[in-house]
């Protein structure tokens, strides 16, 4: 077993949303979570999601929503020579099961305009012109029920 391909820096927690703000091509974001220690208490965790997959589950960023995370331990050195530690999330969702065992169906919202996103892509509806193959083809098959 190669020691090198090994990676033990996985986290996976879940808790609510504290703030939420853009950071270059990723969304910084904050979570207040329960610790179990022998004293009930928060602790307060930073996430970097990129501004792809945040766009695929943005409806799940909302201050004080639950939700579950999974991604790595990562961290910088800042202007003043402090370490700055964060999580960089791979993936979200708004229930335990889709990160610990994987989505088995795609992830589907609306956007406030009302269109449908499957998967971080809008289904935008796009009226066929009368020239186009699909067009003639639906109108083939619609004649025997004329």
């Amino acid at each position: 077993m190669d020691i090198e391909k090994i990676n033990y820096n996985e986290v996976l927690i879940s808790g609510k949303i504290n703030n939420i703000r853009e950071f270059n091509s990723y969304i910084a974001f904050g979570l207040t979570c329960n610790t179990f220690a022998k004293i009930k208490s928060n602790c307060f965790i930073s996430f970097h999601i990129h501004e792809d997959l945040y766009n695929v589950y943005k409806d799940l960023f909302f201050k004080n929503n639950k939700i579950f995370v999974r991604g790595y331990l990562n961290s910088y050195t800042d202007k003043d020579n402090k370490i700055v530690t964060y999580v960089k999330v791979t993936d979200v969702a708004n229930n335990q099961d889709d990160i610990m065992y994987g989505r088995k169906e795609p992830y589907i919202r609306y956007d406030p305009d009302g269109v449908m996103v499957w998967n971080g892509k809008r289904c935008e509806n796009e009226p066929l012109s009368e020239d186009d193959p699909e067009y003639l083809e639906m109108v083939e098959m619609l004649k025997e029920y004329e």
